[in-house]
């Protein structure tokens, strides 16, 4: 069969990967990439369309970067090299030239995928792992060709019959026989790998790396730092989307789960969790079985049962590493090695003219070492502290913002009732049979307090639905989204004024804006509130955010009413949308407040003005 010689380009690995990730997928039944899209429907039914978009991002955020820099590695070592492939009497074999020569048994190859410019032969070396190896469909004169190499790895047997029928080469080639013969072997050895002891080599090659022996890996902590900022991001939305702060408490609980589990990853020791993927068919299989390794002048070659044999040369190797048991060649990737065992005294003896095999080759070799590991328990542990004390801290927000205890409509009036607040029994019975009408319940109950206050609330003379008591509300109600915001301000001050009657505040009296500083079109600039008490005029600035209300207007009274000695103030808490419940009242009658409903209570002093 013809050999064939390409070099991959950034289009075709790209290709490469995105069918692999795909494939990968495929295998693990897409069970763990379901979740984001239901956590999304959840949100868009249960929250909002925006909080589910804010909820992609932040996963865009976390796994964009991750997916683009598995490509750059994966052209990183595969561009810009000359590969071969080739099939011979039943045997595939594909290389990297100056770095691996692989032979294959035709039969290993059980998986065939074409993409457009791609042939992808595969290895399934696990349940779920296949191990790739592509070829550019442009190194084929035509589709004749490319079907007649597929089928050469497809039926093998067949090929080589009609091969020798035809006379043509049967076997490997004469000229490569005599490389072969002319190939000087210095050492062979064989011994079984079973299970464990691959588990064991493969555990301490880990720690090899991790330990830096072979030199600081660069993208060690690549993993680490993006699971850390997809935690800081997922708990600034929870602050910013502080009304679906729920759902981004609980997705930067994970990603502070995940940020744990790869420093554990790091941290601890690697054999527990090679052992977990060996069991749940992620890791290879075909490794299992006698190994047969030979050192010539060439490199080193290896076959597992006499199978898929490869040669490593020595220009590809980055170094040897001796530990107690074993002599590990790494390559230069620092991924992928070869180990030998030491079996015995005369096979020690044949590892030391090894080693000056290795220095006469130019492969360094290094003496290993142990890597202190934390204790198995300690990030199980570690985790369960931060995930619960994660929990403690957010609890209250779950139970105010979010999932609020329920409570029966009578419960709150009685609640109310109890503060202090005037709620006639005609309006209650009123407000039940509205709430059946509508059936509104279930809301009502989840979120409570606030929809009975908004019916308690002053709003101004023109509100119908507000009209139980207009001169003796206890509580006045504003939207921080205004009507118009050449008023809003006189309407909020003015609407306080009265929640405050009988008080010094009394005397406050032409209160007035002054909107010639604002820029209508950008939406920003300044509005002057100005206003006269006791014969004197005071004013304020207040920042323009289009139509939206300053809070700052909520403590102007209150630098008045802290000058003068009165013991009351000004306080509100939100309505679980856009507005505000202000309430004038003493600071034990606010926290008394807080501890019935649940509802936080907060008060502003803006002094400057006075």
């Amino acid at each position: 069969m013809k050999k064939y010689s390409f070099e991959m380009t950034k289009g075709e690995v790209r290709e490469l990967y995105i069918r692999a990730m795909w494939e990968y997928l495929c295998l693990h039944r897409f069970k763990k990439w379901l979740l984001l899209p239901a956590i999304l429907i959840l949100e868009c039914i249960f929250v909002s369309w925006t909080v589910a978009l804010a909820t992609g991002i932040l996963f865009l955020l976390i796994f964009v970067p991750i997916a683009m820099w598995s490509n750059f590695r994966m052209k990183k070592q595969l561009c810009g090299k000359t590969r071969t492939m080739e099939v011979e009497a039943g045997i595939l074999k594909p290389g990297v030239e100056g770095e691996l020569y692989c032979e294959i048994p035709c039969s290993n190859i059980t998986e065939f995928r074409m993409t457009r410019h791609l042939l992808m032969l595969g290895i399934r070396q696990a349940s779920k792992v296949i191990l790739w190896y592509p070829v550019p469909l442009r190194v084929f004169a035509d589709e004749q060709e490319r079907d007649s190499f597929l089928e050469s790895v497809r039926n093998p047997q067949t090929t080589v019959s009609d091969m020798g029928e035809q006379g043509e080469t049967s076997a490997i080639d004469p000229g490569m026989q005599a490389a072969e013969r002319s190939e000087q072997e210095y050492f062979r050895v064989s011994f079984q790998v079973g299970e464990e002891e691959w588990v064991r080599m493969t555990a301490t090659a880990t720690e090899i790396i991790r330990a830096g022996i072979l030199g600081e890996q660069k993208n060690r902590f690549v993993g680490i730092i993006l699971a850390a900022v997809f935690s800081v991001l997922s708990c600034g939305a929870a602050l910013f989307f502080h009304s679906a702060a729920f759902v981004f408490h609980v997705i930067s609980l994970f990603g502070i789960l995940f940020f744990f589990s790869l420093l554990r990853n790091l941290l601890e020791n690697p054999e527990r969790n090679i052992r977990t993927q060996l069991r749940k068919g992620m890791v290879q299989n075909n490794v299992l079985g006698v190994w047969e390794i030979s050192v010539t002048d060439m490199g080193i070659r290896q076959s597992v049962s006499g199978e898929n044999s490869a040669l490593i040369p020595w220009e590809s190797l980055l170094c040897a590493v001796e530990m107690d048991d074993v002599l590990y060649f790494f390559q230069k990737d620092k991924r992928h090695f070869c180990a030998i065992q030491k079996n015995g005294p005369e096979n020690r003896e044949q590892i030391e003219s090894l080693k000056g095999l290795c220095r006469e080759k130019h492969v360094e070799v290094l003496a290993g070492k142990r890597k202190k590991y934390a204790p198995n328990w300690l990030f199980p542990l570690l985790t369960f502290v931060v995930a619960a004390g994660y929990l403690w801290l957010v609890y209250g927000d779950f139970r105010k913002e979010i999932v609020p205890d329920y409570a029966p409509f009578n419960e709150q009036v009685s609640v109310l009732r109890s503060l202090g607040f005037t709620i006639p029994k005609e309006m209650e019975e009123a407000l039940c049979a509205y709430i059946e009408e509508n059936e509104m319940a279930s809301y009502v109950e989840r979120y409570p307090y606030t929809w009975l206050l908004s019916n308690l609330a002053w709003v101004d003379e023109e509100e119908e639905w507000a009209a139980w008591f207009q001169d003796g509300a206890e509580v006045f109600w504003f939207d921080f989204e205004g009507w118009d915001i050449d008023t809003d301000y006189i309407r909020v001050l003015e609407g306080m004024q009265k929640l405050s009657a009988g008080s010094i505040l009394d005397d406050v009296e032409n209160i007035r804006e002054d909107t010639g500083n604002i820029n209508w079109e950008m939406g920003t600039g300044t509005i002057t509130v100005s206003l006269e008490w006791n014969g004197q005029e005071y004013s304020w600035k207040m920042d323009v955010d289009n139509d939206w209300i300053d809070a700052e207007v909520l403590g102007i009274y209150n630098g008045l009413l802290e000058k003068e000695g009165v013991s009351e103030r000004f306080y509100m808490t939100g309505d679980d949308g856009q507005g505000a419940f202000v309430f004038y009242c003493t600071g034990e009658w606010a926290s008394a407040f807080e501890d019935a409903t649940g509802l936080d209570m907060k008060s502003y002093i803006v002094k400057k003005g006075w």
